[in-house]
Formats: C-alpha cells, structure tokens, sequence
C-alpha cells in the first residue's frame, strides 16, 4: 500500500488541482450545478491557493484529493462566523478507498480543532441536485442549519459539523445566512 502525505498546496500545483477537479465534478457539471469549483480555470484555482487555505492528500506520484478552508465566509453576505470548507474533490480512479474521509478528517480534526480551535466548521451542498451527499455529510456529523431556494430550482443547504462543543455558539448574524 503507498504512503500518503496531506500538505497545504502551492500555487505550483494549481495545473494538477485544476485537472484533478474538473475531472472529480464531471458528474456535477452533467447536472448542471455551476459553482465555481465545478468549472474552474487554472486561474480561478490559483485565486482560491492565495486566498484560502488549500490542502491535497497525495502520494509519491500524485494529488488525489484535495479540499479548501474559508475563513469565514466571505462573500457578499457571511453565512457563518466559522470556517467554510469547499472545494472538495478525489479523484474518481481513487473512489471508495476513503482517501477523501481522510483528507476530510484530518482537515477537520487535526487542523480546525487541534490547531486553529475552531468550535465548528461549517459547508454547503445542494440538497435537490446531488441529494446523496447529504447523507454522507449526516454520517460524518454535519447537520444542515439552513435552506435556500435558488433561481435555478434548487435547495442549497449550509452544514455544520461541531468539533469543540464547550466552545461552541449559535451563529448570531443579524440576518439570515442568504
């Protein structure tokens, strides 16, 4: 069996990620989910390398899978005040072999609460388009906090696993997550 190393990435490895990705979310785009990681440029993923916080899981020939850390939430209106996980992908020929609950854990567990102490993390998935991954998300913990309707039909749901629950608090906005 190989070894396998989970690092930050680079941005010498955005080729790689790019090809990784857009391979891993060909069964997305065929459903015609467009979220930035689903079509994403070379660029796009070096824009993500700068700005947040990149991890892989590889061996000694290749990066299998890969998932992004947020800090919060940044977009036009903040979803949560913990960090955001995206960008998650494994290559298909690696399906079933549990290198992504690898990486996933470790981003989780070993990063998030034993380094950063991060009470809680939280991810977004669709609900309608790929219904399957809220499962998979549910057995590893997460539980959905909100629903939202989007323009195109589908139910985007945003997920929260907590890791340290005497820290943990209500997300406290002042407005709803959309």
């Amino acid at each position: 069996m190989s070894e396998y190393n989970i690092r930050v990435a680079v941005e010498a490895d955005a080729e790689e990620l790019q090809k990784l990705m857009y391979e891993a979310f060909t069964p997305l785009r065929e459903l015609e989910i467009d979220w930035p990681s689903v079509n994403a440029s070379v660029d796009l993923v070096k824009k993500n390398l700068i700005t947040s916080t990149t991890f892989v899981l590889e061996n000694e020939t290749e990066i299998i899978s890969t998932i992004t850390v947020r800090y919060p939430w940044e977009g036009k209106r903040r979803i949560s005040i913990y960090p955001f996980v995206w960008w998650f992908a494994t290559k298909p020929s690696y399906d079933g072999k549990g290198l992504g609950s690898k990486l996933l854990k470790y981003v989780e567990e070993t990063y998030l609460r034993d380094t950063l102490k991060a009470p809680a993390v939280t991810l977004g998935t669709s609900a309608r388009k790929h219904p399957w991954l809220l499962d998979i998300y549910k057995k590893r913990g997460y539980e959905v906090y909100a629903e939202h309707e989007s323009e195109d039909g589908d139910l985007g749901v945003i997920m929260r696993k907590v890791l340290i629950p005497e820290r943990f608090h209500e997300d406290v906005l002042g407005h709803p997550p959309f």
